[in-house]
């Protein structure tokens, strides 16, 4: 970000790429079902030529059955009117649909391409899940010339998303299950598959609500009932009127993901095995689930964003008191892109919404993103207020206007309990921030065995000794290489001609690599596609 950037950054320069918006015009509509099953709604202005560019708009989570004819997006007048054209795809999942939204977006882009022309540029937004999809095509999608992304209300934090859902659903269970009436199926797993009809969006509000009194008015709900609400709201940290969006998202929606066999197939992909949810009867109570290692890499890759965006330029907004889709994603995101790719503009509101943003935020988000590829300086949350502002007062678009500069964005360790963690130790090196968990077994000459003594430790690097605590053997590192090649990367060397293995843990999706050195061999590795 440059510090200055507020002081550089035009107004008057981007609000006349507002004002030069060609008028509306006729327009061609293209409409159809890609080979992979989803259908796309394109619309391209009177005249447009592939400098025009074209605009990619990437909706969000919806449990219902796909349909014809998707909606463009709360912008596409604006985009229609600036000569880009304008393209979206239903998806061919509902729900968690990242699964195939690759192959999506790019027959939907093929398509296009053949009809029209190939654009000189690209632009990717989306909502909620359609921001995370945004984020996915940013990094994956090989759409073409992208230069510009917006991602509003976005689930950046990908798969992770899931583990709050599921301290909320499991939480629930705790908390209400001695209470008649407000048993719901499924525990970690949602529903089971397919759903029982006679178990709908209503009756798991009336099963919650019997528990908690969350749907009635305060006053009318008894002294229990309150209780039990006050508990659900202090372990999870939701929002009061996000409490049934979320315990529907997680039964309804994790049956989906779980049992589709386009997406987990009927394996684990969520883990709270070793999570401490800070309350002791909670802690003692609760159901604990471990994922199967290879169905979670399998749902971690469907999809978690690696960082890297190249040269994509991304203005991302946010609302602060989300209870869906937590304003801390915007950090997780903002922790592994560079932050000259990325500006974060977060609305402060009085009543926690999912993206309830005005029509004058959006558009001034879209607008500053607009500018910095154009060539202004990259704007800062205080130059998308001012752009905000400006729009406003000129009845381009409604307010108010309520993107606060000052807004520091939480860590989402805060809201969202991690999984398993590791725990360093005489025999455990615990590298990357925690995330692999390195121990080493030997075996010498004469058949003697042992476990590897850990020293000299660094926050990616540890080593071992075996025999002499004077005397190191092995040496390790473990490192983050997903702006390179989207994975991470293991070197050991040896230092002993005996026999060992060592084991590698990712903690975060389970997955082990072992590595063997025979007796009377000196084996060092360096292994760039570890994890």
């Amino acid at each position: 970000m440059h510090p200055n950037s507020s002081l550089r950054f035009s107004f008057q320069a981007l609000l006349a790429l507002f004002l030069c918006a060609s008028a509306a015009s006729a327009q061609t509509q293209l409409t159809g079902k890609t080979d992979s099953g989803a259908y796309y709604n394109i619309q391209v202005p009177a005249g447009w030529e592939a400098a025009d560019g074209l605009v990619i708009w990437n909706h969000g989570f919806d449990l219902s059955p796909v349909e014809p004819e998707p909606d463009l997006g709360p912008l596409a007048d604006v985009q229609l009117n600036e000569g880009y054209a304008v393209a979206a795809s239903s998806y061919s999942l509902s729900g968690w649909a990242v699964f195939q939204t690759i192959e999506d977006n790019q027959q939907m882009v093929k398509v296009f391409e053949a009809a029209f022309d190939t654009p000189d540029q690209v632009f990717v937004y989306g909502a909620s899940l359609g921001g995370l999809v945004t984020a996915q095509a940013i990094e994956n999608g090989n759409l073409g010339n992208v230069v510009g992304a917006m991602p509003i209300c976005g689930a950046l934090a990908g798969s992770r998303l899931w583990d709050g859902g599921v301290d909320l659903r499991l939480i629930y269970d705790v908390v209400c299950s001695d209470v008649p009436g407000a048993a719901i199926q499924g525990g970690a797993a949602g529903l089971p598959f397919p759903p029982d009809p006679s178990f709908d969006q209503n009756a798991m509000i009336t099963a919650v609500n019997t528990c908690t009194g969350v749907a009635q008015p305060p006053a009318t709900r008894t002294t229990e009932q309150q209780a039990n609400l006050n508990r659900i709201l202090e372990v999870t940290q939701l929002p009061e009127n996000f409490l049934l969006t979320v315990m529907g998202f997680t039964t309804f929606g994790l049956a989906d993901l779980t049992y589709d066999p386009a997406k987990l197939g009927g394996g684990m992909g969520v883990d709270n095995s070793h999570v401490d949810y800070g309350d002791a009867q909670i802690d003692a109570t609760i159901e604990r689930v471990t994922a199967d290692p290879t169905v979670r890499r399998h749902f971690l890759d469907n999809y978690t964003p690696s960082g890297q965006v190249g040269q994509v330029k991304i203005v991302s907004l946010h609302t602060d008191k989300d209870g869906l889709v937590l304003v801390e994603n915007e950090s997780e995101y903002a922790s592994i892109v560079p932050a000259d790719n990325l500006t974060v503009g977060i609305v402060v509101e009085d009543v926690p919404s999912h993206c309830g943003f005005t029509d004058a935020e959006v558009v001034a988000s879209w607008e500053t993103l607009r500018g910095w590829v154009a060539g202004l300086p990259q704007p800062s949350p205080a130059d998308m207020q001012a752009t905000c502002l400006g729009i406003e007062a000129g009845g381009l678009a409604t307010g108010p206007c309520r993107i606060d500069p000052g807004f520091v964005i939480p860590d989402l360790d805060g809201r969202v309990r991690k999984r398993e963690t590791c725990v360093a130790g005489p025999t455990t090196h615990c590298l990357n921030d925690g995330r692999f968990r390195v121990e080493v077994d030997w075996m010498d000459f004469k058949g003697r065995t042992g476990a590897g003594q850990t020293t000299f430790a660094t926050g990616d690097s540890g080593a071992f000794w075996f025999f002499d605590p004077d005397n190191i053997e092995l040496t390790i590192k473990a490192l983050d290489g997903r702006q390179f090649n989207q994975r991470f990367w293991v070197f050991y060397g040896s230092l002993t001609n005996v026999n060992f293995e060592l084991t590698v843990t990712d903690t975060e999706s389970g997955l082990q690599k072992v590595y063997t050195n025979p007796l009377g061999t000196f084996a060092s590795v360096g292994d760039t596609s570890a994890f």
